[in-house]
């Protein structure tokens, strides 16, 4: 067995990589973070499976019952998106298909990612449960989630209500505030002047979206303003829609921000929308969900909201309100998939109300060994402050709102206990209560993706049930994350796992560093700076790309890469392979005649090289097991290199057959530390040693 494809498929045949709940072994639980259906392979991929196996294959060897799960998200929104890209291709919609032709091809797209994905994600040597892979829409997680819909109504945590989310335009949906990023913008900031009624005087407020001028319905000041406190209870005109609208004061405003008054439009903004509900304000929207001016814009109705804001500011000028203009630098939200400007709008959507869960969630948030340390206080901070969840998404891909309404008695679709509604993802079979038909007609939407994701750690071992697997995995031993999902993953399966199954989600919880370009930047398709880390692997070989990868894996800690220095790391572990195999060479295959077969270690550099081999033991076992897998993989690095090769195997050239079964002794050792990191060119050596197992996989972990 020489190839990569080779190795593993023995390891498959054999079952290496199986758990099994009947097993009288001590379990040890690692749950893969489930990559997204439609995304590829990338550094950080390969860094966290590199991470998952070494850990895996170390506690084999230490004699656990490994449960390695692995399992692909549905990825709602980056799904759809990518689908509904390759249909316009064809000239097709998802509207002009309806929704079940859509589905129906979207599971045909859905299995032709499906068969080269299994390929794709095992490339790193992966050693997980194939058997036990979980997709995210699932029979078993639909139940899940239906479980847990069901249990929030009943426990009156679920409402559904018209309020301000954020809307991306493009993927068209509502998103969480998680799910954006921020980027620095040098805008314009407008001073617009709003004339009192029947007055020569004026209110100046400052505004870097005058294009929602249209749906302004106040203007609030701040308490005992110095300048403006005057006009309150009076009415100014909208400069737009010359409608007359009130001037109040609030608290909230902010007193250093412009001219200390603001336009308040309850539809397009947080702060607004807080201010407009506390004083009863009509709510409008100057944009719609498509990013593109309403029929409230009047002659810029139809143009895209940028556009629309060039329009507004020489409609401006022309009545004579525009003050001034200023530069303008602020943090601009965009949605973190397709980068389009988020539209804060209002939307009928369902939440999840979450103080509850947050507050069970900080009583024993404690439990988890976050690595960092410092993960605690950040999660526990988010906690504190959270608001609640908005759950549905206007999608098709994804699990759809579990909520029948009966269209004849209730067909504004309103939710409440006394209403004419019923939960089930199938039609429901009964009768309406009230009017003894059946007119039913299924929620619109699909839940967010995390509803179903926050529940993996037990919905993949099949709660809602009681299952043998649930008893002896969960909690999970370890799972591993980037920092970057911190809130919408890691927290969501925190707060689920102990409100539905009063357990901890996993015991231990490894937050790895992100790796970046090195001017500091992520890695991104728009900015070109991606390293592919098959080209790396099918240049340097799967173990030297995993070695390269341990030496940014400490904990919390980003690192700064190119591909020029990744490939001299993988250059220098290819060595370091290459010399492995040398080393193998000098002592199996030069094998002097006459060698002693007796192990005996009582000369003093087999002494000394032996001390050392168990100082390295205790050394790699002490690192793997608080999770520092760039001390571990350093430790065998310098052993083999200078404790081994460079220093005792030439000493002992002298004495060669007197030393070869210790030579034989060390080499066989050093392969076991090494095969966590190392795992195809520590087999290919271990199976042409003149003593082995059948595989290196079940060998006993060094003590």
């Amino acid at each position: 067995m020489n190839s990569q494809e080779e190795i593993y498929r023995f390891w498959e045949e054999k079952e290496y990589f199986k758990a099994d709940p009947s097993n009288s072994k001590k379990p040890y639980s690692i749950l893969m973070p489930p990559p997204n259906l439609t995304g590829e392979l990338h550094l950080g991929h390969a860094m966290q499976h590199s991470i998952l196996d070494a850990l895996a294959r170390f506690k084999r060897m230490q004699g656990y019952d490994v449960l390695l799960l692995p399992g692909v998200d549905h990825a709602g929104i980056q799904f759809e998106g990518t689908f509904n890209k390759l249909l316009a291709k064809e000239g097709l919609s998802k509207y002009k298909l309806g929704r079940e032709e859509w589905l129906k091809r979207a599971w045909e797209f859905r299995d032709e990612v499906y068969k080269s994905f299994h390929n794709v994600w095992t490339v790193m040597g992966i050693s997980a449960d194939w058997d036990r892979e979980v997709f995210a829409l699932d029979e078993k997680i639909q139940k899940a989630v239906l479980e847990e819909f069901k249990i929030f109504w009943e426990q009156d945590l679920l409402y559904k209500g018209a309020y301000i989310v954020q809307w991306c335009p493009k993927c068209g949906t509502a998103i969480e505030d998680v799910e954006m990023e921020y980027q620095e913008r040098k805008e314009k900031l407008y001073f617009v002047k709003y004339n009192l009624v029947d007055s020569d005087e004026y209110i100046t407020i400052a505004t870097a979206r005058p294009e929602t001028i249209f749906a302004d319905v106040a203007i609030a000041i701040y308490p005992n303003h110095p300048k403006y406190s005057k006009f309150t209870g009076k009415k100014v005109v909208n400069p737009f829609t010359k409608k007359e609208i009130p001037v109040i004061e609030d608290k909230k405003v902010k007193t250093d921000f412009g001219t200390g008054a603001l336009k308040i439009t309850p539809g397009h903004d947080l702060l607004d929308y807080e201010i407009g509900r506390d004083n009863g304000l009509e709510i409008m929207h100057a944009v719609g969900k498509d990013g593109k001016m309403t029929d409230l814009a009047g002659d810029l109705s139809g143009l895209k909201a940028q556009e629309a804001r060039v329009k507004s500011e020489e409609k401006l000028k022309e009545l004579s309100a525009l003050e001034k203009i200023e530069d303008y630098s602020h943090s601009v939200p965009v949605c973190e998939r397709c980068k389009t400007t988020v539209e804060p709008l209002i939307s009928e959507e369902w939440y999840v109300k979450m103080k509850p869960l947050a507050e069970k969630a900080l009583k024993n948030i404690s439990k988890v060994n976050f690595i960092p340390s410092n993960y605690l206080d950040i999660i526990s901070k988010w906690l504190n402050e959270i608001h609640d969840w908005s759950i549905s998404r206007t999608l098709w891909w994804g699990h759809r709102i579990p909520v029948w309404y009966c269209e004849t008695c209730n067909p504004s679709h309103e939710v409440g206990k006394d209403k004419d509604m019923l939960i089930s993802f199938e039609k429901p079979k009964e009768k309406c209560k009230n009017c003894q038909g059946s007119n039913w007609v299924q929620d619109e939407q699909v839940l967010d993706t995390w509803f179903s994701s926050g529940m993996w750690p037990f919905a993949t071992l099949g709660w809602p049930g009681k299952t043998k697997e649930l008893e002896r995995y969960s909690p999970w031993n370890f799972e591993i994350s980037a920092p970057e999902i911190r809130y919408l993953w890691i927290a969501r399966m925190i707060m689920l796992s102990l409100w539905f199954t009063d357990k901890i989600p996993f015991e231990n919880m490894f937050f790895h560093g992100m790796l970046r370009d090195l001017q500091g930047r992520k890695f991104s398709k728009s900015l070109g700076n991606g390293i592919d880390p098959n080209e790396l692997r099918n240049e340097w070989g799967t173990d030297s790309l995993r070695m390269s990868l341990y030496t940014y894996s400490a904990p919390g800690r980003d690192g700064k890469t190119s591909k020029q220095v990744m490939g001299e790391r993988c250059k220098n572990f290819r060595n370091f392979g290459t010399k492995l195999k040398n080393i193998y060479r000098f002592i199996v295959e030069l094998k002097p005649e006459g060698a002693k077969s007796n192990l005996e270690i009582s000369h003093e550099d087999d002494q000394e090289i032996n001390k050392k081999l168990n100082e390295t033991i205790k050394e790699v076992t002490k690192n793997l097991e608080n999770f520092n897998f760039h001390l571990a993989t350093e430790n065998v690095y310098n052993f083999v290199w200078h404790e081994f090769a460079d220093s005792y195997i030439e000493k002992t050239k002298k004495r060669r057959a007197d030393a070869q079964p210790v030579l034989e002794h060390i080499l066989t050792e050093t392969l076991k530390l090494l095969h966590p990191f190392m795992p195809f060119t520590t087999e290919e050596i271990y199976q042409k040693m003149p003593q082995h197992k059948e595989s290196i996989m079940i060998e006993t972990w060094p003590h």
